[in-house]
């Protein structure tokens, strides 16, 4: 009787490790599970490649990547899109569950552009999150560049950063006024500020940000139309593409008013060493060159 016992406890606990090990249907011998080291109620498996399971002050990340069923450029050079998978809680209370981020989400359509890169935490404040997208053509720098900033009740906003080959620091530049407009429209604190100041400009510059010495648009601005209709230009003469104008216009109400800053980024540092509200006279030429016109 015992000896029976004991099979038939066998039977059951070896049954119930099957079942556990099989999972919901066929799982993929390259499928990584998310551990629950950070949210006890995250799915036990998500397809692909984990690439964010961490917490950052407020926020609590976890992001997985794998391809889906869109296969763009059939003709010339088949490429598997993929999604991001994203679990987000603020102060422990859930912001997204699992939310699948496609390609569409972030360009408005699929079956042109690939998800080259997605998902990775580029910038975190305690007013909101920045994930980074890139979405490009199969075999061609023809795309987009996106921050995707996510707020604590789960508002997203979409934020295109752009750069200009061959001209150094104008992407570091562009993300910076991004960051800036779309940190002061959500109210960041001065601590978030400070730390944004001094990860993209040299010491001096960052201080005269944070103490208000130099002012990049007045405290009444309307910050998201601000970053919506910033331009910004190269000056200066050949080889010294380190120089820009930036235009931006703070009023909705009136598309006539335009602030202009001017500002250096230094290579060596590879930080923005300079910005002015008047012309620089010594290193950029007074002349403003539509970077739009230079082949």
């Amino acid at each position: 009787m015992k000896n029976l016992i004991r099979i038939i406890v066998f039977v059951v606990i070896a049954t119930a490790f099957v079942v556990s090990c099989s999972g919901r249907g066929e799982v993929d011998n390259d499928a990584q599970p998310i551990a629950d080291s950070v949210i006890e109620t995250a799915p036990e498996i998500i397809r692909g490649k984990v690439i964010e399971d961490t917490v950052i002050g407020h926020w609590t990340i976890k992001i997985a990547k794998d391809s889906n069923e869109i296969v763009v450029g059939e003709d010339y050079c088949p490429t598997r899109d993929s999604s991001v998978f994203l679990t987000l809680l603020y102060d422990h209370r859930v912001v997204y569950s699992d939310k699948e981020i496609r390609t569409k989400d972030i360009v408005g359509s699929e079956g042109e552009y690939f998800m080259w890169y997605g998902g990775n935490v580029s910038w975190v404040s305690d007013s909101a999150i920045y994930l980074s997208f890139g979405c490009f053509i199969p075999a061609s720098d023809d795309g987009w560049r996106k921050l995707l900033q996510i707020l604590p009740d789960g508002t997203c906003n979409h934020i295109v950063i752009e750069d200009l080959m061959g001209f150094n620091g104008f992407y570091d530049i562009d993300k910076f006024m991004a960051l800036y407009f779309n940190e002061k429209a959500v109210g960041a604190s001065y601590k978030d500020l400070k730390r944004l100041f001094d990860y993209y400009c040299t010491k001096e510059v960052a201080e005269a940000l944070s103490s208000g010495t130099i002012q990049i648009g007045a405290e009444v601005a309307d910050f998201r139309h601000a970053y919506l209709t910033t331009k910004i230009d190269v000056t200066g003469e050949p080889y010294e593409w380190h120089s820009f104008e930036v235009v931006f216009k703070p009023d909705p109400n009136d598309d006539n008013v335009a602030d202009t800053i001017y500002m250096v980024f230094d290579e060596e540092l590879d930080k923005i060493s300079r910005i002015d509200t008047c012309a620089i006279i010594d290193t950029c030429a007074v002349n403003v060159v539509d970077a739009s016109d230079i082949e």
